[in-house]
């Protein structure tokens, strides 16, 4: 037996390529054969190749999670918001505005229904010198989509709104009053903070489908037909 396993020792053509290589990266990790740079480029490849199939072995699964079914997730729900820009611009104003806003949610979709009234300071009119106390009084009706599994995360929205405007100048006794049919379209960001209370900061834009000059006296003012909104709004909600 021992003259057997001489002889094989003694024959490399018996040690395939691969064998040789085996014995040299075990031969390197046990610090008998000195590093050679194709094997520490080996090592490094393989390396590489087990931090990928960790990092796929963590993401697969987690986008598997991402798409299983939200047993805890409300299917039906109902909300309130209220969006803070009417307030905080007519209270520096010194005067009341406010924006409360219901909506029914089901699965991730939204119909959202939205009053509001708003006296801003002068310059948010964009008039004419002159022009002054402007003042809307909005009512939307609204669709959006939560990208998020309870009514949260990323949302996009759209519908239609009436505006009934009014202004004044300084030269004329009496109000000017318009009626403005809007086209809106706007996103944001629904974090829940405590429970199903939520902070949903958001952008949108107001597009006239009536735009329309207004005469007062003697005095014309044509509204922007685009205006554009950004806001932060507070709500809650609870599944039924």
């Amino acid at each position: 037996m021992r003259h057997i396993i001489a002889s094989w020792r003694r024959s490399p053509a018996r040690v395939t390529s691969w064998e040789q290589s085996g014995i040299r990266a075990t031969a390197s990790r046990s610090g008998r054969v000195a590093s050679h740079p194709s094997w520490a480029r080996g090592r490094a490849l393989r390396a590489f190749g087990t931090a990928c199939v960790a990092c796929a072995t963590t993401a697969i699964p987690a986008a598997a999670r991402a798409d299983e079914p939200c047993d805890r997730c409300p299917r039906l729900a109902v909300g309130f918001n209220l969006d803070l820009l009417p307030t905080a611009l007519s209270a520096a104003n010194g005067k009341l505005g406010y924006a409360p806003q219901v909506w029914l949610g089901l699965n991730r979709a939204r119909v959202r229904v939205v009053g509001a009234h708003l006296e801003p300071p002068d310059a948010f009119a964009f008039a004419p010198e002159g022009f002054h106390h402007p003042t809307i009084t909005a009512f939307a009706v609204l669709i959006d989509y939560t990208f998020g599994k309870r009514f949260d995360g990323a949302w996009i929205g759209s519908g239609f709104e009436i505006w009934q405007n009014t202004i004044e100048h300084d030269d004329v006794q009496g109000t000017a009053r318009w009626s403005s049919t809007m086209f809106t379209v706007g996103g944001g960001y629904i974090w829940r903070f405590a429970g199903d209370f939520f902070l949903d900061p958001w952008a949108g834009a107001h597009v006239a489908l009536n735009p329309q000059s207004v005469t007062i006296g003697s005095f014309d003012y044509t509204p922007f037909p685009l205006q554009g909104e950004v806001s932060l709004k507070v709500g809650w909600f609870t599944p039924i």
